[in-house]
């Protein structure tokens, strides 16, 4: 049986920060929670929240600690949070029912930001407009939409998957980069503080 160290450094291994989530505005602290969860579970290392309208507050019996291993970067302003991404070379496509692209074609040759908005109005006009595209989950039966944690983890699958192809390899860490998180992961095993792994920016 592999000992904890062993586990976490094939975690860190396998962390990506070129995929990236970002929830704007999410009221549900349950939806919060969740995909936080599926950004663990994907491997991403970063999540970013807008957090103009709502505070954000995930359930902790839902994210079942997620946030002690992803970095979570909050944000006041969505342009703030835009402009952080695209100092880092990242593309923003945001989440809508009438998306250019379907979820099946989201591009991995770059580092990708995928915008998820407010569950009953989804991504706002003015952040909207920053975005370099959209994209859509195609649909079949009769309801118009998906609870938005559930979207989050069906697209969030799909970026990720993408992404590894085009890199041919799970993670996207430096060696040295690496390092700092399985000493950063280490830390956060040995104390019962939950967010103690997360890593935050000043509001903007």
């Amino acid at each position: 049986m592999a000992t904890r160290t062993e586990r976490l450094r094939k975690a860190v291994a396998a962390r990506l920060k070129s995929v990236v989530a970002v929830c704007v505005n999410l009221q549900n602290p349950h939806n919060v929670a969740a995909i936080l969860r599926t950004c663990e579970a994907l491997g991403l290392l970063e999540v970013y929240v807008v957090e103009e309208d709502v505070p954000f507050r995930p359930a902790p019996q839902v994210s079942q600690g997620a946030e002690r291993w992803v970095r979570i970067l909050r944000f006041r302003r969505g342009e703030a949070a835009f402009a952080a991404l695209r100092a880092q070379g990242f593309r923003i496509l945001a989440a809508t029912p009438s998306g250019e692209l379907p979820v099946e074609a989201l591009p991995g040759e770059a580092p990708l930001a995928l915008a998820f908005g407010n569950e009953v109005a989804g991504v706002p006009p003015n952040l909207l407009a920053q975005c370099d595209g959209t994209f859509r989950i195609p649909m079949w039966g009769l309801v118009e939409s998906l609870n938005v944690s559930v979207a989050a983890g069906i697209s969030l699958y799909f970026a990720v998957r993408a992404r590894r192809q085009a890199l041919g390899q799970a993670g996207d860490l430096t060696p040295a980069e690496q390092e700092a998180l399985l000493a950063e992961y280490i830390l956060e095993g040995k104390t019962s503080l939950p967010k103690a792994g997360a890593a935050e920016l000043p509001p903007s």
